[in-house]
């Protein structure tokens, strides 16, 4: 067989980006599961990897994504109220694994 070679990722010099490519492989399996064409992989992996943190309105609003937004809203709220950034992570952490008891000390709404 034939095969096409992929080239070598080469990852932006940014805290994030590691996470990102590796956010981008999971999506792209998703995507091969679900039918996907190549150019939509494709599309879906250069989302994934340009996505920018501080944008929440890029996230999409569905179930797969909603404990990801719940994960991003709260540690950028604990960042904004003076958290350090390994603490926003340890939040980011556990709201995304499930691990969070529900409760947070900002207001909602």
């Amino acid at each position: 067989m034939n095969e096409k070679k992929h080239p070598v990722v080469e990852l932006p010099d940014d805290p994030h980006a590691k996470q990102r490519y590796e956010s981008a492989l999971k999506h792209v399996q998703f995507a091969k599961a679900a039918g996907k064409s190549s150019a939509e992989i494709h599309e879906i992996f250069r989302k994934v990897m340009n996505f920018d943190p501080n944008n929440l309105a890029e996230v999409p609003r569905d179930e797969a994504h909603k404990q990801y937004h719940a994960a991003m809203l709260h540690a950028r709220k604990a960042l904004e109220n003076g958290k350090s950034a390994e603490e926003a992570h340890r939040i980011f952490k556990t709201i995304l694994n499930g691990e969070a008891d529900g409760k947070c000390p900002h207001q909602h709404g």
